[in-house]
């Protein structure tokens, strides 16, 4: 992990006014390492599924807006999909879909412990504090627990670019079946 920028002032309240406008979906797609998030996707949105199984889907979702995409163009330079995470924040040790490339850079709104397990260094621990943007390697294992309720993360990622070709132009797949209670 490495700190790369402060959002402060009224840029971070903007920042917060515009993440709690949005409406966050526990349903969108769902994380066995995260089973209570609420997300939105923007961009580029994965589905989260098995890549070797070939039930990964990726779909054009939403653009966030001038403002949010100008801060990833800032922050992360032709980024392709923007994830924004609210609720209960916490993720347990994962390594990020193969979709993406391993660099990431997020955006912290609160607090939260953030872990890493570094291969050379062991397991590290971070402390997040609101507004805090850091460059995250997604392929080492990582989690985080808030410690401030609410707390949200904006994370801009990259694909890999062999996988741009294969980007959907609807996501009307990334939406998970409604299962009836008679099954």
């Amino acid at each position: 992990m490495e700190i790369i920028g402060q959002v402060q002032g009224d840029n971070l309240t903007e920042l917060w006014e515009w993440v709690q406008s949005l409406t966050l979906s526990p349903n969108t797609i769902r994380s066995r390492y995260a089973p209570n998030r609420l997300v939105k996707c923007f961009g580029i949105a994965s589905n989260l599924q098995s890549i070797a199984k070939g039930r990964a889907r990726l779909y054009r979702v939403e653009d966030p807006g001038d403002r949010i995409r100008a801060l990833g163009e800032r922050l992360l330079p032709g980024w392709h999909s923007l994830l924004v995470c609210g609720g209960d924040t916490t993720i347990h040790w994962h390594r990020d879909h193969g979709h993406f490339e391993g660099m990431a850079v997020m955006v912290n709104l609160g607090e939260a412990l953030y872990c890493e397990r570094d291969y050379d260094k062991g397991e590290l621990q971070h402390t997040l504090t609101d507004g805090l943007v850091i460059r995250i390697n997604t392929k080492l294992l990582h989690k985080a627990v808030p410690l401030s309720t609410p707390r949200y993360n904006l994370t801009f990622r990259h694909l890999k670019p062999e996988f741009v070709p294969q980007v959907e132009e609807t996501m009307a797949q990334l939406q998970l079946p409604v299962y009836s209670s008679t099954h």
